[in-house]
């Protein structure tokens, strides 16, 4: 395919129905005035950013609807509906993720529309068809699956074991993608799975985003502990110290060795891209390959939706962890670098997790609820419950060489009360009192 070329005006290339310096031809459609938009020569040598290529494939994703119209076309009212029933379709047949259609959407009705000359005042009501168009679709949210903790430890011990004998490891960029460039050789080298060691050790202690992993300084890496820098604004980063475990160090260092010895003038740890950060010692796209092939190799399922296998949803494993140790969600948000405790609980709370703080919350407003309508089916549940594991046991000891053999509780006189003063005690050789007072401490609970 020919390398797209800049220009000010519609190409020959692009667009065979225009003739350059030829007569009328009409008016541009809303894509082509995009396309001209972005090869425009004050863009073209930023071409590659991510903002740019976003409105570029969101412009080709719905590239049948905004060829069909122009600018002008959605002034005219049965022309605007044509155009809405037409994205419509484009947008019901998508099989993209909810999460990556409702992104294309996004440029589509920010960028797109508006770089392709559509009035502004029209966006707005696009903007407002499409939230029902979407809203029509009434689409259950993609199920994300996560990293369980048995994966993580299986992973874990399977890059030691390939690290320690590199010699019967697989080739996990085969595995990854059979029609890798890297697929033909018979394994990985070593000094790609020791990459991958430090690597995943680095992002399971820290809970880092991949990007600020990759990013790590060889020069800030000791054994005490390492500087990764998180993106704010993507205008400027703020430096994270954590502190380096001992077996973790154990772990890094052959790799921190290996740069040392054969990337001298290396700066960041992995990264190798020579347009965003600067020299480092592999390609970003390599260690995701090989990252993938490992998860693969033990058996892993994709992470998330759309096959994806990502170590940042370690993340979501980390707010289990500390929630479970008793840390508020104030400290999970700025542990994790977020700009707002919301984004931890909506984004980063695993589905178990929110579903045992709902089992828990439930649980505390039933106690409230039963106690105002004066229920005691939840404190008699317990009581039975208990009686059932004592009965189960079938002696129960005080703890001072006395017992007590759960069958004779059963034996109890009828007109014995627990009440103060009016115990007229228990049948010989049992320990009704002990009874009471497990009773009592159910009603409590």
């Amino acid at each position: 395919m020919p390398e797209i070329q800049p220009c000010n005006t519609a190409s020959q290339d692009e667009y065979p129905y225009w003739v350059s310096d030829g007569m009328d031809q009409g008016e541009p459609s809303i894509y082509d005035n995009v396309i001209i938009w972005l090869r425009s020569p004050r863009r073209w040598k930023d071409r590659n950013l991510k903002r740019y290529k976003n409105i570029r494939y969101s412009a080709q994703k719905f590239r049948h609807t905004l060829s069909s119209f122009t600018p002008h076309d959605l002034r005219d009212d049965q022309r605007y509906i044509e155009f809405i029933e037409s994205l419509q379709s484009e947008i019901e047949s998508s099989d993209l993720a909810q999460t990556t259609l409702d992104g294309y959407l996004g440029y589509l009705t920010g960028k797109v529309l508006k770089n392709g000359e559509v009035n502004p005042r029209i966006v707005e009501e696009i903007k407002t068809q499409i939230f029902l168009i979407k809203k029509g679709l009434k689409r259950r949210e993609v199920f994300h699956r996560g990293i369980e903790e048995d994966e993580i430890v299986e992973f874990m011990r399977s890059l030691d074991e390939m690290c320690e004998n590199p010699e019967t490891a697989p080739n996990l960029s085969r595995i990854a993608n059979p029609n890798s460039s890297n697929a033909k050789s018979k394994r990985t080298s070593h000094h790609l799975l020791l990459a991958l060691r430090a690597y995943a050790y680095l992002t399971l202690v820290s809970a880092g985003r991949a990007n600020s992993i990759r990013r790590i300084r060889i020069s800030e890496v000791n054994e005490d502990f390492f500087i990764r820098e998180i993106s704010k604004m993507r205008t400027y980063s703020e430096a994270v110290r954590t502190s380096m475990p001992k077996w973790v160090f154990q772990r890094v260092e052959p790799y921190l060795e290996y740069c040392r010895e054969n990337h001298p003038d290396a700066i960041f740890l992995f990264s190798e891209d020579e347009n965003k950060r600067g020299r480092g010692t592999i390609n970003p796209k390599t260690l995701q390959e090989i990252k993938k092939g490992a998860m693969k190799n033990i058996g892993m399922e994709p992470t998330s939706a759309g096959g994806l296998y990502r170590l940042h949803d370690l993340r979501t494993v980390w707010c289990d962890w500390m929630y479970k140790g008793g840390a508020s969600v104030e400290q999970m948000s700025v542990f994790l670098g977020h700009s707002s405790p919301k984004v931890t609980t909506k984004y980063y709370f695993a589905p178990k997790h929110k579903e045992r703080m709902r089992q828990e919350g439930w649980e505390a407003g039933m106690k409230g609820l039963e106690a105002l309508l004066q229920i005691r089916e939840n404190a008699d549940r317990k009581i039975e419950d208990l009686y059932r594991q004592l009965h189960e046991i079938g002696y129960f000891s005080d703890g001072k060489g006395g017992g007590v053999y759960p069958d004779c509780w059963d034996e109890v006189d009828d007109n014995w009360s627990a009440l103060p003063d009016l115990n007229r005690g228990p049948p010989d050789g049992c320990l009704q009192p002990c009874v009471s007072s497990l009773q009592s401490g159910a009603l409590a609970n």
